[in-house]
């Protein structure tokens, strides 16, 4: 914001670029620009549209709000105008950005750095995330995390009639009758295990990383919306280093890894890591979301099979959008894995039972129980209103 006497002026400057920020959008796009409540369905004060040129890598962004009548704090809200590249859920081809609050009336001027992401899941229920948006790509949302929280999205909602991931559907349905408890790995912004956390009820999700992000993840805990009895909360966690006492500690059935496979030097801290947290918890299923970024990651496969990690289903998940040119920016999907320990064993039983079952059987188990659940209560709910019909009442 610039203030000059009665001139009052806020100026910003936007890109449309891939995940890391390698590829600039190549063709003309209209955006809309509007100076707004930072409520999803708040006011809007000012409003215009914008042209993204071809090829630009950057576009500059004023309004002159010296007429404006805007009831302070306010923020700045930079969306695509046309409808094709709309949608909800975590992968919209181009994804909006909302600056952080300015309020002029009490000094602030600068908006900073951070750039808040909002999702619209299945369940309805919005996930507010902050990325900086300078060029540290480790406080950056990736495509492979939202990809992956898609996934998670869909399969709790039963958008997916059958699965290639059945154990992974086992862990995620399974939480709907009994506590899960999640640990993410490398976790960045916390994009997986905070949507994770807003889906299902009573739900104990880890976010790890090294304490460079601590602060951001804070800001993106704090934004939290969580299903009943759910929580978030961080630790700290170098992968050269042992496991420390809070993480030592937990009994996890659920561990995710999402777009840490980029970093070929780091692979085998990873496995070593993730070998650890299977020996304390044997019972927990593995889920790795990477978007390709170069071959040599296909080495980490190799170190999970040293390790003897079993991999039980894989997929690729489609991105939208255009694909980038820049490096890191080629692939088209993302793939999702599922690995489990060799001391793995799955129950339909309460926990602590040694009854085993087969994986995709106990999945599909578990699946048609939660809908047999809907439909009884749909049930009940249908006799209740016929019952209130038969003697004069108004459901």
């Amino acid at each position: 914001m610039h203030v000059d006497k009665s001139s009052i002026q806020l100026k910003a400057t936007i890109t449309v670029t891939t995940d890391l920020g390698e590829t600039f959008y190549p063709d003309d796009a209209e955006l809309i620009a509007t100076i707004r409540e930072t409520a999803n369905d708040g006011e809007v004060y000012a409003r215009r549209k914008l042209k993204w040129p071809a090829n630009a890598r950057s576009l500059p962004v004023v309004f002159d709000l010296s007429r404006t009548d805007i009831d302070w704090p306010a923020c700045l809200h930079i969306g695509i105008k046309t409808s094709v590249f709309k949608g909800h859920g975590f992968l919209p081809p181009i994804v909006d950005a909302w600056s952080g609050e300015l309020d002029p009336t009490k000094g602030k001027l600068d908006s900073g750095w951070r750039v808040e992401r909002r999702f619209i899941p299945l369940s309805e229920r919005p996930v507010a995330l902050i990325e900086d948006a300078g060029d540290s790509i480790a406080r950056h949302l990736w495509d492979g995390s939202q990809a992956l929280a898609q996934i998670i999205d869909d399969t709790i909602s039963m958008e997916t009639a059958i699965t290639p991931l059945p154990l992974l559907e086992y862990v995620l349905v399974s939480a709907t009758y009994r506590r899960l408890n999640a640990i993410e790995l490398g976790c960045g912004c916390g994009t997986v295990g905070i949507a994770l956390a807003q889906s299902i009820p009573d739900c104990d999700v880890l976010l790890t990383d090294l304490p460079e992000v601590d602060s951001l993840v804070a800001a993106n805990i704090a934004r939290l919306n969580p299903a009943i009895n759910s929580k978030v909360s961080f630790h700290p966690l170098d992968w050269e280093a042992p496991l420390p006492k809070a993480v030592h500690a937990r009994n996890h059935d659920l561990i995710i890894v999402s777009e840490c496979t980029y970093n070929t030097d780091t692979l085998q801290p990873l496995v070593d890591t993730l070998k650890a947290l299977v020996t304390r918890s044997p019972k927990a299923v593995i889920v790795v979301s990477t978007k390709t970024r170069h071959d040599s990651e296909a080495v980490f496969f190799d170190l999970m099979k040293a390790a003897e990690f079993t991999q039980d289903g894989s997929m690729r998940m489609p991105l939208p959008g255009l694909p980038g040119s820049g490096y890191a920016d080629y692939a088209t999907d993302v793939g999702i894995h599922v690995f489990h320990g060799r001391n793995h064993r799955l129950s339909l039983s309460p926990r602590g039972s040694d009854q085993e079952v087969p994986k995709a059987k106990a999945a599909i188990a578990a699946k048609n129980a939660a809908a047999e659940k809907v439909r009884t209560a749909s049930k009940a709910s249908d006799a209740g209103a016929e019952k209130n019909d038969e003697h004069g009442m108004t459901s």
